[in-house]
């Protein structure tokens, strides 16, 4: 029997092994997400003259995130459309696919005259908490100014968040207790001037100390109000124990990069206006 010889096979196997490799994160799928999150709290004015007064979202905490996932970003489980339960919006974990960035220990960044660099906090997962209880009347969306760009991040230098529209201010009419928020099954609208967005969603979430137990969030895209009715509240627990059932109303834009080497980025910029202001 003839036999091809092992000169002829090892280039075979060379190919065959070639051919079922894919290079750490050039497949299809992203690779990375930066989010740049602005939380916002009410700030109001009064015309001394008599007139009505003003009112616009500040500044209240600013975070930032990188997550490295190479084809294995977790997705957040924000709906389609209408409400629905949700994990966390807010990641703090690469999840099961994190893997660090290759010879990076803390990705540098900058935000106009803000300047930093994000810790590396767990596996393919690096945040900043840039601004924190700040309670400031510095409008929102001028801290985000063109939005937050990576210096350092290895093959994701350069990648930026998209630059926010306007988010002039929340109006909430209900019954929201300052410390508590929403009593459970009360019905709370809220209403917001927002321009220059491709997202919105309202979330409500039931704490305890630091920990989300439950939360529901819906798509409100295209809407600049929202009704908190039987509707939301039949999708929550009445039977667990919280500290406080918070609002959250929030706008964002999203883009998405393919840098030099092929690898994906999204990228995100949030501005929420947070109905409980706790001091963490």
């Amino acid at each position: 029997m003839n036999r091809p010889s092992l000169l002829l096979l090892l280039p075979l196997a060379l190919v065959a092994c070639a051919d079922k490799s894919i290079g750490l994160g050039l497949g299809a799928e992203p690779d990375a997400r930066l989010t740049a999150d602005l939380r916002t709290w009410p700030c109001a004015s009064t015309d001394t003259g008599g007139g009505p007064s003003t009112q616009w979202e500040g500044v209240f905490a600013y975070d930032l995130s990188l997550e490295y996932a190479p084809d294995a970003l977790t997705d957040h489980g924000f709906p389609e459309s209408g409400c629905t339960v949700t994990a966390d919006v807010f990641p703090t974990a690469a999840g099961d696919g994190g893997t660090n960035l290759p010879d990076v220990d803390e990705p540098a960044w900058s935000n106009g005259s803000m300047t930093g660099s994000m810790p590396h906090v767990s596996t393919g997962f690096y945040a900043k908490s840039v601004l924190a209880n700040q309670h400031s009347c510095l409008e929102a969306t001028d801290l985000l100014g063109e939005g937050t760009l990576l210096d350092a991040a290895g093959a994701f230098t350069g990648a930026q968040t998209p630059a926010p529209g306007e988010y002039e201010g929340v109006e909430v009419t209900g019954d929201v207790d300052p410390v508590t928020g929403i009593r459970f099954g009360a019905d709370v609208s809220v209403a917001w001037t927002a321009n220059g967005w491709n997202k919105s969603w309202v979330q409500v979430r039931r704490e305890k100390g630091d920990q989300l137990l439950q939360a529901v969030t819906c798509n409100t895209t295209g809407s600049t109000s929202f009704d908190i009715d039987s509707t939301v509240w039949s999708l929550l627990s009445d039977a667990l124990e919280v500290d406080v059932t918070n609002l959250y109303v929030a706008v964002e834009n999203e883009g998405e990069t393919t840098m030099s080497d092929g690898q994906i980025i999204e990228t995100t910029t949030r501005a929420m206006h947070v109905a409980v202001v706790q001091d963490n």
